[in-house]
């Protein structure tokens, strides 16, 4: 698979402190990539390099497999912090100047204005717009060079859930267009909604890179809840690692290596025990991100 960006050895030090720490990442082209990590794991300062707005310290970055130039820039569009509008000016106005400094058409406007679901407010002024729309015109900007990458930070930050929502099916729609998605967040739910792929950073460090679809694959429980007492029989059972009866009377069951909820589905059947609940539960991305965080 093509890669889009690759850091070799990425490192910013401010004196004593490593922001980012010999970062080395493969973007492919085409996903939707979430970076990952508490407040001051490095996040910002990464996409900071990669931008070129951040100087790195040591180690090198390559954007298609070319070292960041500015022509390579054209080919990215980017919402680092809080984008900054002319409160006065309409969303249409405000994106005149940014089309002009971007040397950008006009032309290309009203298209990303329709994209972004702000068409019919394009005539209204940025001071009258939500904080869900302000996000969606900066998204909307970004998208006016009509990039092959976009870099989204926090984009979600601050939203209620019906702005969430909006920008998450956005990010899904330009994602859809094949264009390459590299986006910060703490929000982990929303990576798992949104993203192809994660990486974790811990103290400027890479401690995980991954698919998202693996999360949880090889890491599930089953909880069982049967009429009649299950205890003696699960502990009989070869298919069964660990049960642990619940409040709820339900068992939290731990398979051995290989076998999953089917297996004790027909296991239980054929001992003539009768069940009125059975349910895999994998391991989310937030129980994996604080596992990362806590064994790194």
């Amino acid at each position: 698979m093509e890669t889009v960006l690759e850091t070799r050895q990425l490192s910013k030090h401010y004196g004593r402190l490593k922001a980012v720490d010999n970062l080395e990442l493969k973007i492919p082209k085409g996903s939707v990539f979430g970076i990952l990590g508490p407040n001051g794991s490095g996040k910002t300062t990464t996409l900071g390099m990669l931008l070129d707005v951040i100087q790195p310290t040591t180690g090198q970055y390559r954007w298609f497999g070319q070292p960041g130039t500015k022509e390579q820039r054209k080919k990215i569009g980017a919402i680092l912090e809080t984008p900054i509008f002319y409160p006065y000016l309409s969303a249409y106005k405000n994106l005149e100047i940014v089309a002009l400094i971007k040397e950008v058409s006009n032309d290309r406007i009203e298209p990303v204005l329709k994209q972004v679901g702000l068409l019919d407010r394009q005539h209204d002024n940025f001071k009258t717009f939500s904080l869900g729309m302000k996000q969606r015109l900066s998204i909307a900007s970004a998208l006016l060079c009509d990039p092959e990458v976009m870099i989204l930070d926090e984009p979600t930050n601050g939203l209620d859930p019906q702005g969430i929502a909006e920008i998450r099916a956005l990010i899904m729609g330009i994602a859809s267009q094949g264009k390459t998605i590299i986006l910060a967040s703490h929000l982990l739910d929303e990576v798992q909604k949104v993203c192809s792929d994660f990486a974790v950073l811990k103290f400027g460090k890479l401690i995980y890179t991954g698919k998202v679809a693996d999360v949880g694959k090889t890491d599930f429980k089953v909880i069982v809840k049967a009429e009649t007492d299950l205890h003696s029989i699960l502990n009989q059972c070869n298919l069964v690692s660990k049960a642990i009866l619940m409040p709820n009377g339900a068992f939290e069951v731990e398979m051995v290596a290989g076998k999953a909820a089917p297996d004790l589905n027909a296991y239980l059947v054929k001992n003539n025990i009768i069940i009125s609940s059975l349910e895999t539960q994998s391991k989310s991305l937030e129980t994996q991100f604080l596992e990362l965080l806590n064994n790194a």
